[in-house]
């Protein structure tokens, strides 16, 4: 995973939340509607392996494939097997059935909307960065045509959008991504029953059909053995992108400021001591351990991962995930 070159932080925050319409801490439509006029091109690589199909869009060329186009009288050399029995009993008529080849790849985002994705120390907060993500490679899919779906999940439950076409797509997704945002960590419940991340992989491979483009963003916090099986197996059928959002202080702590925080992990508040250099070091090393796992994990799982930071605009950043 490539290290970005991203400006100084020392840009006005302020500034950039006007530019993009938004507060930081959750979502709205004008923020999202505003990446149709910048989309975020899907990584270069993601059209590889096996699931590699010549073309990319529907043919209009009749043939035997896998997507019903119409019926018609059965003609002599048509195969027995598409013959359309009922509409041949009812007319008296022998009929098949035609259809046409299926090449077209499906965009389907899944958004994490988990509690440790709800955070953020500088610019926006995890959840809202990977709604921007979802927001401008949605409109990327608009533009190229593509049927948009996604899956949608939170602490409290999850939102499945089937592959639609045009910009209907697209604006359904986009309206869930602003509905489906969890309220501030200090709402959130220690006890509060919620699906695992494996439960939310295994809805994505129920909803995704094999081929698909299949984007997943995410800070990946609940990897498991299970969960790497599981987009082992998505990654057999579908080409599979994973962006891991991230924020500055989940990887070190400032070293400009004194006093004590108090940190959401997502079950728990903890208090977190700033001027002490040795909690300093020690909470960095034990980011850059985690940190290095979950990239590990996601190579286990043929993944090619993307990282981008929360704490500057996606569209600064987007040019070393195309890379």
């Amino acid at each position: 995973m490539r290290q970005r070159q991203i400006p100084s932080a020392a840009n006005s925050s302020e500034l950039s939340l006007a530019v993009l319409r938004s507060n930081g801490a959750e979502p709205s439509m004008p923020e999202l509607l505003r990446y149709r006029g910048r989309p975020l091109p899907l990584p270069i690589p993601i059209r590889q392996g096996s699931v590699m199909q010549s073309g990319h869009k529907v043919s209009r060329f009749r043939g035997r494939g896998m997507e019903f186009d119409e019926v018609r009288h059965y003609q002599p050399g048509d195969d027995i097997r598409a013959i359309d029995w009922r509409v041949t009993a009812r007319t008296g008529k022998t009929h098949t059935k035609l259809f046409r080849e299926e090449t077209e790849r499906p965009l389907f985002l899944c958004v994490d909307y988990g509690q440790s994705m709800v955070f953020g120390s500088q610019f926006l907060y995890k959840s809202v960065q990977a709604a921007h993500i979802a927001a401008g490679i949605t409109w990327y899919g608009v533009q190229r045509g593509d049927r948009v779906g996604g899956l949608i999940f939170n602490a409290g439950g999850h939102y499945e959008l089937k592959p639609q076409g045009r910009q209907h797509g697209a604006l359904m997704l986009l309206k869930q991504l602003v509905a489906m945002h969890p309220p501030t960590p200090q709402h959130f419940s220690e006890h509060q029953p919620r699906d695992s991340f494996v439960t939310q992989l295994q809805r994505l491979h129920r909803l995704c059909r094999p081929g698909a483009d299949v984007v997943i963003i995410s800070d990946f916090s609940e990897l498991s053995e299970e969960s790497i099986d599981l987009l082992r197996g998505l990654k057999r059928h579908h080409a599979v992108t994973a962006i891991l959002v991230e924020d500055p202080m989940e990887l070190a702590l400032p070293s400009d400021k004194r006093g004590h925080v108090r940190l959401y992990d997502g079950t728990k508040p903890h208090s977190v001591e700033l001027a002490n250099p040795h909690y300093a070091q020690a909470w960095q090393k034990r980011a850059e351990q985690w940190r290095a796992e979950r990239i590990q994990q996601l190579h286990r799982a043929s993944l090619q991962a993307h990282s981008i930071s929360a704490a500057y605009p996606v569209a600064d950043q987007w040019h070393e995930v195309r890379r």
